[in-house]
């Protein structure tokens, strides 16, 4: 009985915590960080967080989440089903970065988000009829500075908040 009341517990506490990190990622989709597309924000602080302290999954709705408000606000400029591929992208991303993480440690799992984040997710759109090339060119220096700046604000959370449990 006491075994289930804890397990009862934990979930609770991890409920809670993602909440506010989806909280914490719909605050940040109002902070932007100037791009073409107007969809870069610091979302993905609380994201990449979540993924490092709750865990991957958790980190992966909290992505998928703060990207769909941050383009919510911004209108959907690439349609709404471009904005949700990214969003499973950012989430997928937050997965391995979690992973990262608890196989090689914080500096290899930023190092490893920031690349992914900032120049794989563009790649991914250089053969997507409409997107190509310029695309990829327009997005990569936004990109690669709004994940630089988020991942500074993780790094800075990240060790702080994991000795508090």
């Amino acid at each position: 009985m006491r075994t289930e009341q804890a397990i009862r517990v934990l979930e609770v506490k991890r409920l809670t915590m993602m909440g506010i990190f989806i909280a914490l990622a719909v605050v940040g989709s109002y902070l932007k960080i100037p791009s073409p597309a107007g969809t870069i924000a610091f979302d993905s602080a609380p994201a990449f967080l979540a993924a490092l302290l709750i865990g991957p999954s958790a980190g992966a709705i909290v992505a998928f989440v703060g990207h769909l408000a941050t383009s919510l606000i911004a209108g959907f400029p690439l349609t709404v089903l471009m904005h949700g591929i990214i969003g499973l992208i950012m989430a997928g991303i937050a997965i391995l970065m979690g992973w990262c993480n608890t196989k090689w440690g914080i500096k290899p799992a930023l190092l490893l988000t920031l690349l992914l984040n900032g120049i794989g997710s563009p790649a991914l759109f250089i053969y997507v009829p409409g997107f190509g090339w310029p695309f990829f060119t327009a997005m990569v220096i936004p990109l690669l500075v709004g994940t630089a700046l988020n991942l500074f604000v993780v790094g800075l959370l990240y060790a702080p908040l994991k000795r508090r449990g």
